[in-house]
């Protein structure tokens, strides 16, 4: 019987990890998507969820939220806690720069980070930066990483121009999308 107490208390476990991953239960990240087995993005986690997020075997955090917006104190003290590796690269919402985007990229261009949750407000600005990944590093079509961004929440304004034009100043196939 023990043996068995064990075997659905770790299922439990799993299923509400999940669960809090995908959005649901109590504890959700909001716009919580799930970009590949190695990337994730979305809004800010609590530490709860950080945690959660270790469980579901994430090595890295990278919040692009300026200082000024939010305290990430306790996110970055739980993904330490929980042997993940947490990385500030802030962003603002109305003059993102280059300069964020080398750092995103440096930072993104580590493998011991993978899997990776990426995170911001509302997951805006993790979902342009991530799309300007997929055209400077993956070599990915601007056409075809902006699809993804935007079934990642990306929303159109100052984030989407922004990753549009510094993919097509910098993207070997940027100038093939239509």
């Amino acid at each position: 019987m023990g043996r068995q107490k064990r075997v659905l208390s770790v299922l439990a476990g799993v299923l509400l990890a999940a669960a809090v991953l995908a959005g649901e239960g109590t504890a959700p990240i909001e716009h919580f998507y799930r970009i590949s087995e190695r990337v994730a993005i979305g809004g800010q986690p609590t530490p709860e969820q950080i945690e959660t997020l270790s469980s579901e075997k994430f090595n890295g955090v990278i919040n692009l939220r300026e200082d000024a917006e939010f305290n990430d104190g306790p996110q970055a003290r739980a993904a330490r806690d929980w042997g993940m590796t947490f990385v500030r690269v802030p962003v603002s919402r109305e003059a993102p720069s280059d300069a964020s985007v080398e750092k995103f990229l440096e930072a993104t261009d580590d493998p011991s980070l993978y899997p990776i949750f990426i995170y911001c407000g509302t997951g805006n600005r993790a979902a342009a930066f991530w799309m300007i990944r997929r055209v400077v590093r993956d070599d990915w079509t601007l056409a075809d990483a902006e699809a993804e961004a935007n079934r990642a929440g990306l929303q159109a304004g100052k984030m989407l121009d922004f990753a549009r034009d510094y993919a097509q100043r910098h993207g070997k196939k940027a100038s093939s999308a239509s």
